[in-house]
């Protein structure tokens, strides 16, 4: 078997092993040693948990009862027992009375003096006139009865401990009283009344300019908002949604905090720049929710505001540094900035709650700037009007008349051109800031694109044929704004509008970034 050539090992082993007949155990026998096995291990556990628990309330025991050896001693204020004076009159004895022995076992000598004064050495009177005053009364005096108190404040057979006399003869801080061992009785009976005038300089008076003990400490700074670094766009709105409170509801009674995962929000990006950003919170009024809404915008070209606009839809009516408008059921204020920024707040909450000054005093809070340290600068606005006037007179001539059906500050106009009283299309012209993308570009609703150098200069006008109707529309790209017209007929002479798209006064310098 031990073989190790032997290939039916493992065949023999298991034969053997097949006969073997294993030992029957009653079924109680098993549970009765279970049981024996758990109670052992309970038994274990309990012991350990008790000898853990000792061990933590002997360590307790040990750290917190007696104190430190580093701690100092607790030492208690002397509290002396006034003692009456000796039925004959005399002085007490020269040796030690049991309140200086004890004050000299717990080295309050001088706690001693404080108590006939209140914490400051009495005043003593004339000795030739043998009456004494005080500053306070002491607690073994009564200055109306007659009846001998304590000596310069201090208690009867306790003398004060004063200052020492200098060797040098000095007679500075040094005031006239009794010396630390009485020699005689003394000469007179204390008067009713104090004759010595108390002196001024009492316990509470401070005797300097108080000290700082510490380091004045810098106050702290406004944190950072969220508008500035990168931008983040949930803290924005939330912080957004701190400044309405403000203006809004101070309480917070009504406008919910900013929550991402409820309140709607949109960010208007174009090649990774941002240029407008908007959020609308939530208003509650018992089961009533309403909305208000912030928007921040680079410039009017990024809001829909149509007051002034043509049809007139808005009802609008002009705030201070804003313009209010009311429509389905709206109210909005537009504040634009000195840079060029515009800010909108809108509600649907009524004015009873939400007036239209608190609305614009919203608006024009400085704090709702467009996020981020890059932000994208819109040109100066074009005058709408005179933009509207110039390309009307250098558009339409003699014989012809234009009817306007749209008009818009961005600046735009449309209407119909009309030859000889006939209507013969759509004409539109319009100007569109370049920083926000509005350089020209050959869309497939042009049947062909076309560049037309219109002066000496070599200035380009890009045209692009319509495929429906066979109209035409023209843009001028330049600095700071491209210049469009554009005529649904197609026989509108194109070099009328030369002049007007290349102006130099629809190209004003733009702002830096």
């Amino acid at each position: 078997m031990t073989d190790p050539d032997d290939r039916f090992l493992t065949e023999r082993l298991h034969a053997l092993a097949g006969g073997v007949t294993p030992p029957v155990v009653p079924a109680d026998a098993d549970v009765r040693r279970g049981r024996r096995r758990l109670v052992r291990v309970r038994a274990t556990m309990a012991g350990a948990s008790i000898g853990a628990l000792a061990v933590v309330l002997g360590v307790t025991g040990l750290t917190a009862g007696d104190p430190q050896a580093t701690e100092p001693p607790v030492v208690g204020r002397t509290t002396g027992t006034a003692l009456p004076a000796t039925p004959d009159g005399s002085t007490p004895s020269g040796s030690p009375s049991r309140g200086e022995r004890d004050g000299e076992r717990d080295g309050g000598g001088d706690e001693l003096t404080s108590l006939g004064g209140g914490g400051g050495g009495a005043a003593v009177g004339d000795p030739a006139s043998g009456s004494a005053s005080s500053d306070a009364t002491g607690d073994g005096a009564d200055e109306h009865s007659g009846k001998a108190g304590s000596k310069a404040g201090g208690q009867p057979g306790h003398w004060p401990t004063g200052p020492v006399v200098p060797t040098d003869g000095s007679t500075d801080d040094v005031t006239d009283g009794p010396t630390d061992t009485p020699t005689g009785s003394p000469t007179g009976s204390p008067s009713d009344e104090p004759t010595a005038t108390p002196s001024t300089d009492g316990p509470g008076t401070p005797t300097g300019s108080p000290t700082p003990t510490g380091t004045p400490t810098t106050p702290p700074e406004d944190p950072t908002p969220p508008t500035t670094g990168p931008v983040r766009v949930p803290k924005v709105l939330s912080y957004f949604n701190e400044v309405l409170a403000d203006h809004l509801d101070a309480d917070r009674d009504h406008l919910a905090t900013y929550d991402r995962r409820v309140d709607r929000r949109k960010a208007t990006r174009i090649d990774g720049r941002l240029f407008a950003l908007s959020g609308s919170y939530r208003w509650t009024d018992g089961d009533d929710t309403e909305a208000v809404a912030v928007k921040v915008a680079t410039g009017w070209d990024q809001v829909d505001w149509r007051c002034g606009t043509t049809p007139a839809t808005w009802d609008c009516a002009a705030a201070t540094g804003a313009e209010l408008a009311r429509h389905d059921g709206l109210r909005q204020v537009a504040a634009p900035r000195a840079d060029g920024q515009v800010v909108v707040v809108s509600t649907e909450v009524a004015s009873a709650d939400v007036s239209d000054d608190d609305l614009v005093a919203a608006a024009l809070d400085d704090r709702l700037v467009v996020p981020g340290d890059a932000v994208p600068a819109a040109p100066p606005l074009l005058d709408a009007g005179a933009f509207g006037a110039s390309g009307q007179a250098a558009l339409v001539r003699d014989g012809e008349s234009f009817t306007t059906t749209g008009w818009a500050r961005t600046p735009s106009v449309r209407g119909t051109w009309a030859v000889a009283g006939t209507d013969r299309g759509t004409l539109a012209w319009s100007a569109t800031p370049l920083y926000s993308g509005g350089a020209w570009t050959c869309l497939t609703t042009y049947r062909s694109c076309t560049d037309v150098v219109v002066d000496d200069a070599g200035t380009v006008v890009h045209v692009g044929a319509l495929r429906k109707k066979g109209g035409w529309v023209l843009q001028y790209d330049g600095p700071t704004y491209a210049v469009r017209v554009s005529s649904s007929d197609p026989t509108f002479a194109k070099k009328r509008a030369y002049p007007f798209l290349v102006a130099p006064a629809w190209q004003p310098a733009a702002s830096a970034p």
